[in-house]
């Protein structure tokens, strides 16, 4: 399985006669794309429906605990980084730390599975297809092997579909919503009740 992710890496990693172009196209989704998903998520709350509230609620959760499982997978098993170990190119400023699972592509993964399980599934496909992008990208720029890529879209399937089903125990989703709304219009009364009359 190693050399079957190390070969496929080396048929998806830059070649050294890359282009700048491409070179910058894939920086830009490797690391910019990701600051899409909080905006995004703002959004929902902001100009949505109570179900476009919930679904930023728990896509926020979700991410919060698929990265948890992150840092626990990558503190108990430690997996060099391609350029680590002399591999394909590296055409991104990374530090020397364990590649599996990747952040960035959990972050977005996540977030397009929760939202695709919140019945929004228009916007979860697109998350999802930028996820792969940024998947991609990463291996494309030599900072993770596509066996990082695949790990992190189990570990947000797995956090998506948990999450939820720990929220709906005692309607403690419904509860906590509840609270969340209750303090955003005494924070914000004029911002929440201009929201509300869209």
């Amino acid at each position: 399985m190693e050399e079957f992710n190390r070969t496929l890496f080396l048929a998806i990693n830059a070649s050294v006669h890359s282009s700048a172009e491409m070179q910058l196209f894939a920086t830009f989704l490797a690391q910019w794309l990701i600051t899409g998903v909080p905006l995004l998520l703002i959004g929902l709350w902001l100009r949505g429906t109570r179900q476009h509230r919930a679904a930023a609620v728990t896509a926020t959760l979700s991410i919060v605990f698929a990265l948890g499982c992150n840092l626990l997978i990558s503190s108990l098993w430690f997996h060099p980084r391609p350029f680590m170990l002399g591999l394909g190119q590296k055409l991104l400023a990374h530090t020397p730390e364990s590649s599996f699972p990747s952040d960035h592509a959990t972050v977005m993964f996540t977030f397009a599975m929760a939202l695709m399980l919140a019945s929004l599934r228009e916007l979860g496909v697109l998350m999802l297809l930028l996820g792969m992008s940024v998947g991609w990208a990463r291996i494309y720029l030599g900072v993770h092997f596509p066996f990082d890529i695949a790990g992190s879209l189990l570990i947000s399937l797995i956090s998506a579909w948990l999450v939820p089903q720990v929220l709906s125990w005692r309607h403690l989703d419904e509860r906590f919503l509840d609270a969340l709304e209750c303090l955003y219009q005494r924070v914000f009364p004029e911002t929440a009740r201009r929201n509300a009359q869209l």
